[in-house]
């Protein structure tokens, strides 16, 4: 799908803006970020190094993703768990390393149950001006906005990831949202169809 035009681009988050002022955005923003204080509590770097079983699973419960992969998430040794969250949030890398090591294949920190969508969730918990999430949602939007990442025939999970980090941030940008949490509304009601003429 070719990219809209500006224009094209301006009206439809003026349709956004118009649903902000509105209740129409409250139960999809409640179903995503009602836990999401629990969440950045579990992640913080003295917390995730201690993390029980239970806040592991109170963890996984509280970020934006589907919950399909909680029981493999939660079947990994919790020392894996503590070892492979600490390196994926606080390891002095690049992200783009600790995004490799966390999801592909070879990776030192790969987890059972470990996706882009809850490496971008644990990302976004962390810091939501820096990172986005990443999710099916946010691959419609950008596939409706024509910003659909073109991917390699065998490109890396991580790979993947940046790439639609980086149209993410394009959005982002053109927007003008003050976080990724808005954008990922934006693409989600897009990606829905909320923002659609009537």
């Amino acid at each position: 799908m070719p990219p809209l035009s500006q224009r094209q681009f301006y009206a439809l988050v003026y349709r956004f803006r118009l649903l902000e002022q509105g209740s129409d955005l409250d139960r999809m923003r409640k179903r995503k970020w009602a836990k999401a204080r629990i969440a950045h509590k579990l992640i913080q770097d003295d917390r995730i190094q201690a993390l029980t079983p239970n806040e592991a699973g109170e963890l996984y419960r509280s970020l934006p993703i589907p919950q399909g992969k909680r029981s493999d998430f939660l079947g990994n040794p919790i020392e894996e768990l503590r070892e492979s969250l600490w390196f994926l949030l606080y390891e002095e890398l690049s992200y783009e390393m600790r995004v490799w090591e966390f999801l592909d294949d070879m990776g030192g920190y790969r987890v059972n149950g470990g996706d882009r969508s809850l490496v971008g969730a644990l990302l976004f918990t962390k810091e939501p001006r820096l990172y986005a999430l990443v999710n099916t949602n946010v691959e419609k939007g950008l596939k409706r906005l024509g910003m659909s990442p073109k991917f390699d025939r065998n490109e890396s999970h991580a790979g993947r990831f940046q790439k639609v980090q980086e149209a993410v941030w394009q959005v982002q940008g053109m927007a003008g949202f003050k976080d990724f949490g808005v954008t990922d509304d934006f693409l989600e009601a897009l990606a829905k169809g909320m923002l659609d003429d009537a």
